[in-house]
């Protein structure tokens, strides 16, 4: 019989050469119906701590499989050194995520173009053997439960194991700050609302209570979560929809998309709390918070081109 919950999950970082990133990255080391699993892998600089703060948790145990998310440099970057320190070791991925993870090129060449010179802290990928990974499709193990969440990624999975999603970003990136869960977006460019729109409606009708979220290490409450999050999005696009009178987001409008991430912290409640944060750490957040602005007006922007093609 499955179990109805996972027995242990710890968020393992993995620290990168980027400090002020603290420990934003990683996975997530889960122990469920007798096996060692590990959910996603974070970055390529962070991948050598990452795999020796495991090997310090697991001791002789083996590590049995790795579930990825979704293939972005920060979830999957340190798959191939995962895929080094246990030779045996397989990943389940998006079927349409496999190529990308066997011949990162395109990955890499797209992390460096939305990240700019951050991309060196998630560091270029190495490709993997293909016979390592196995698609959602044809996974199936008793008590895992797999759902294709688009949205944040084209290639976003969220796992259920029994009554515990794993959801990776598809429903933002939610944090405590006290007692109360607030929302954080993760809408990199361009933001696709459909899509995610729809896969919240997918987990909202999922019977787990409980979850955890990407760059989030505590777990938090499904549904909460997930109407924040919804709110968090419209409000957002009331926003930026009002800002953005038909300019796209290119290299001329970085005076335009500090301000608006400016505005989003005085306007959106959820993410008040963050600007009580130290000077750096605010910093980080608002470099996230720009991206996702940004993703917003690159949806804008598509849409005003179509109307004038």
């Amino acid at each position: 019989m499955p179990q109805n919950s996972p027995s242990f999950v710890q968020f393992v970082p993995g620290l990168t050469n980027r400090p002020e990133f603290g420990e934003m990255f990683g996975g997530f080391l889960v122990a469920y119906n007798g096996q060692n699993l590990l959910i996603d892998c974070g970055t390529v600089t962070g991948a050598d701590n990452l795999v020796a703060r495991l090997k310090d948790l697991l001791g002789e145990r083996p590590l049995d499989l790795v579930l990825l998310t979704h293939a972005h440099l920060d979830h999957a970057g340190g798959l191939s050194a995962i895929f080094g320190a246990w030779p045996e070791v397989k990943a389940v991925a998006h079927n349409k995520a496999i190529s990308h993870l066997v011949n990162p090129t395109k990955l890499w060449q797209g992390t460096q173009k939305v990240m700019g010179e951050l991309a060196a802290m998630y560091g270029r990928p190495e490709g993997v053997n293909p016979e390592r990974l196995i698609s959602h499709e044809t996974f199936t193990q008793p008590g895992f439960k797999v759902l294709e969440t688009p949205g944040h990624a084209p290639h976003h999975l969220s796992y259920g194991l029994g009554e515990t999603m794993f959801c990776g970003e598809a429903v933002g990136c939610p944090y405590y700050w006290g007692s109360r869960f607030y929302s954080r977006p993760a809408t990199p460019p361009r933001f696709y609302p459909d899509p995610t729109f729809a896969s919240l409606e997918k987990l909202l009708k999922e019977s787990p209570r409980a979850a955890y979220f990407a760059h989030t290490h505590e777990k938090g409450p499904l549904i909460e979560a997930i109407l924040a999050y919804r709110r968090q999005l419209k409000l957002w696009d009331e926003i930026l929809r009002s800002a953005f009178h038909g300019r796209s987001p290119s290299s001329d409008s970085e005076v335009l998309l500090t301000q608006l991430t400016d505005r989003l912290f005085q306007l959106d409640p959820e993410l008040s709390p963050l600007l009580a944060l130290d000077e750096e750490t605010l910093k980080v957040e608002k470099y996230f918070m720009r991206n996702s602005a940004a993703g917003f007006l690159g949806y804008y922007a598509e849409k005003e081109a179509t109307k004038q093609a």
